[in-house]
């Protein structure tokens, strides 16, 4: 469950001005980003669509209901076909409220981890949302919605003339996390696997980089070098960009276990290692100092006193 720590202080960004708009990276196969994507290292939740002879198959479903629906609106601009498949990468709200807003026939799928974090935590969830993101944002009226399928490893999608593989890779930043693979486009949704490219930084909010460490790894090694990756809050990038997470996660885990070797604090870490280099990011202070040094420091402790 997320805290008062786990994310900024101030809502990253205003739900109530996204303006969502589809961007054809294949004949059928869009992304869905914000207007503003190009001009910010971190926006709002981006999301996509696949349209096959017979079906579509939607990946996220935003914040709100209103978003959710203006998604919908996009997938209607390009097809009339049903949507017969809704892919959350995670729980957070921000991919997975929306949920509730799509046709009744509509599949909705997660991992199982994400479903159990649904119907368990939702109300808490959705009071942490609401502190963070601001009341008016459409989120008081949101309610959920999980799996209808769970997916542990992979399953294969037809959408009739197109196949779409969903697919956990291992932890990244959720114990949940899928991605969404479209083999003949060459496209992969990443969701908050990856937040954005450079200078965007990852986001520790459950810990575990070392895992998330392995899984990037795995994503990039899976990947052809001309893949188009779809990350979860920014422009679309090439899997040469995940090199820049890798490096600052390798750096930052170096650094946090020589601190630790030196007999620092974690509030001493905190000032020890600045990575300053690394201070391009909109959301540096807060993603490096607040969430992933805590959250490095933590790790490696543990593993050391195990």
């Amino acid at each position: 469950m997320s805290n008062d720590n786990d994310r900024a202080a101030t809502p990253p960004w205003d739900a109530s001005l996204v303006n969502l708009t589809s961007k054809e990276l294949s004949p059928g196969v869009l992304a869905v980003l914000p207007d503003d994507v190009f001009d910010k290292d971190h926006v709002a939740t981006t999301a996509g669509f696949v349209i096959g002879e017979r079906a579509v198959l939607v990946i996220e479903s935003m914040l709100n209901g209103d978003l959710a629906s203006q998604l919908i609106g996009l997938v209607r601009k390009k097809t009339s076909k049903p949507i017969r498949f809704l892919v959350n990468t995670s729980y957070h709200g921000d991919h997975a409220y929306g949920n509730y807003v799509f046709p009744e026939s509509t599949v909705v799928v997660q991992h199982p981890a994400t479903k159990r974090y649904m119907d368990e935590h939702f109300e808490e969830d959705r009071t942490f949302m609401l502190g963070l993101m601001g009341r008016g944002k459409g989120i008081e009226r949101v309610h959920s919605r999980s799996a209808d399928v769970v997916v542990p490893e992979m399953i294969t999608i037809d959408l009739g003339g197109r196949k779409v593989e969903v697919r956990h890779l291992g932890f990244a930043q959720t114990p949940g996390d899928l991605v969404v693979w479209v083999p003949d486009a060459k496209v992969l949704w990443v969701g908050n696997m990856i937040q954005a490219p450079s200078p965007a930084l990852p986001w520790l909010l459950e810990g575990r980089h070392h895992d998330t460490i392995e899984t990037l790894s795995r994503v990039k090694a899976f990947l052809p070098e001309d893949a188009t990756i779809i990350p979860g809050h920014g422009k679309p990038m090439r899997p040469s960009d995940i090199d820049f997470p890798l490096n600052y996660l390798r750096e930052l885990d170096g650094s946090v276990r020589r601190a630790i070797d030196e007999g620092r604090s974690a509030e001493e870490t905190q000032d020890a290692v600045a990575m300053a280099h690394y201070g391009d990011y909109s959301l540096f202070e807060w993603a490096h100092r607040t969430v992933n040094v805590p959250a490095a420091y933590s790790h490696l402790r543990e593993n050391t006193t195990e």
